[in-house]
């Protein structure tokens, strides 16, 4: 994904791209099956009622069920929304200000037969729009691999600001961080010897 590459880690589901494909409850399955076609990227296709959402089909639901001739021969010539009952999903519908990695989470925690289907988002001026669940992992581990990037430079920054602490063998393999005691042990032996003479 690269546009998600400077996705910092409380970034939300809004800044995702996203897949506007919605039709009138009327619009004929054919219709569809063509816009399917013709971008196979859309992840699934909004049914809508004046401005009520009926449901969501997803495109790999709706190639599933019409690539059996005898449902494409009854159904072709049909409104959409007879397939609704059929084949549509119970949606999950989330801000546009949902954090991805939250939206990760919510959409994986669906029943095992709906992980895999788009999400529907609210955007501020209240129309909807699909996000491919693809989409929303791909950035998820750009966020977490961006996380992992910060974190070793910050290692690094700390290692090269106080290299003192840090001892190698010579063949250069990392000792496990281990701490320079020498100064320490020639301290507290010059205070024994103090003690000692007093």
């Amino acid at each position: 994904m690269s546009n998600s590459t400077q996705l910092p880690f409380n970034s939300r589901i809004g800044n995702l791209p996203s897949h506007n494909f919605q039709v009138n409850s009327a619009t004929l399955v054919q219709r569809v099956a063509e816009k399917f076609k013709l971008q196979p990227e859309l992840p699934g296709v909004i049914i809508t009622q004046s401005t009520q959402m009926l449901g969501m089909i997803s495109q790999i639901r709706f190639l599933e069920y019409m690539k059996l001739p005898e449902n494409k021969k009854v159904y072709n010539r049909r409104p959409i929304c007879e397939l609704l009952d059929l084949i549509s999903t119970p949606p999950l519908i989330l801000s546009e200000n949902f954090q991805i990695n939250s939206a990760v989470i919510t959409a994986l925690n669906r029943p095992k037969q709906y992980v895999y289907e788009p999400l529907i988002i609210v955007l501020s001026n209240a129309s909807l729009r699909l996000i491919d669940l693809h989409d929303l992992l791909l950035a998820q581990s750009e966020i977490l691999r961006n996380q992992n990037k910060k974190f070793q430079e910050q290692m690094e920054k700390s290692r090269s600001e106080i290299p003192e602490l840090y001892v190698e063998e010579e063949d250069d393999e990392p000792t496990g961080f281990l701490l320079d005691s020498k100064p320490l042990i020639k301290k507290i032996e010059n205070k024994l010897k103090d003690q000692k003479n007093i």
